[in-house]
């Protein structure tokens, strides 16, 4: 639910983003996010139908059918759920039940028919249907409460995903939203100019790019957990289908992270530029560093005659 929730807000931070908000502006220095909403439902609608994948014959891949990534969700249904990012819910009425969004944890009370639970139409290589999979759910029943305000949010996790050449897609998720929107901005930028191949250099590369780049705080928040989200496609035997969707994750030590977003640090990597002494660092490896610089330094002390 963390990296989900965290997806869902930068892919919305990417739609306000392409209508013209200064999203840098809006973050918090305890790492949260406050958006103001100067556009109307039908532009962020219209944006994000734009930025979503869609089919060679100009078909939306994410809505629109069972199998579309948002099952059987529709126009209408988007568009209700952005109306709720303004309008929030109704908390009045006899006969409301409270719950607990499993997400931001607000409490809503809400008539029990009208309460959205997790399930498939937030994603369907996470969620199944109750009907078709329903030994997916505790008691074959969705139980995961999502508030009327974080449904769109989390309809937008998909935009948030930066796609690599062999079919896959990464997220790299921080506990600051501000850490997460740089890092995969930086991501997509290195990776579009080949400048890493794996998921370790990506994420270790935009670590650096981070702390050259920003005057940032990052102490606090690389001692947390920072880590990369891979989606991707795994070759099965099926009758019914070649491959299925799968989510992994990677993460760096903590003592690398730390290494990795100090600027003195960062500086000197980027001033070598090799990826082998990057992945010296990003595998722990400190004592052949050590090493392989004491050779260095004894070609470099060797008269150039010799």
């Amino acid at each position: 639910s963390n990296w989900l929730y965290n997806a869902g807000v930068i892919g919305l931070c990417r739609v306000l983003e392409e209508l013209g908000e200064q999203i840098e502006n809006c973050f918090t220095n305890d790492g949260g996010i406050r958006l103001y909403f100067t556009k109307s439902a039908e532009e962020i609608f219209d944006k994000w139908q734009n930025l979503s994948p869609k089919s060679k014959k100009g078909t939306s891949l994410v809505y629109g059918s069972k199998n579309a990534y948002y099952a059987n969700q529709t126009e209408a249904s988007i568009k209700r759920r952005i109306d709720f990012l303004f309008k929030g819910s109704n908390n009045g009425g006899k006969g409301n039940v409270e719950f607990v969004c499993s997400f931001c944890t607000n409490k809503v009370k809400t008539r029990k028919s009208d309460a959205t639970f997790l399930n498939q139409a937030f994603g369907n290589i996470l969620l199944g249907s109750e009907k078709t999979f329903g030994n997916m759910y505790w008691n074959n029943t969705a139980r995961d409460y999502v508030c009327p305000r974080c449904e769109f949010i989390l309809m937008c996790h998909h935009l948030a995903l930066t796609p690599l050449s062999d079919g896959s897609e990464i997220f790299i998720n921080a506990p600051s939203f501000q850490v997460i929107w740089y890092l995969n901005k930086y991501a997509k930028t290195i990776y579009s100019k080949k400048q890493a191949k794996t998921l370790k250099e990506i994420l270790g590369m935009s670590l650096i790019e981070l702390a050259i780049k920003l005057n940032l705080q990052l102490g606090r928040w690389t001692s947390m957990s920072i880590e990369v989200v891979s989606k991707y496609k795994k070759e099965v035997e099926s009758k019914d289908k070649k491959y299925k969707d799968e989510i992994s994750f990677f993460s760096l030590p903590y003592e690398v992270a730390q290494l990795l977003s100090n600027k003195s640090i960062a500086n000197l990597l980027d001033q070598i530029g090799e990826f082998k002494i990057l992945n010296m660092v990003l595998d722990g490896k400190f004592n052949e560093i050590l090493k392989f610089s004491e050779r260095v330094f004894r070609i470099a002390l060797k008269p150039k005659n010799e």
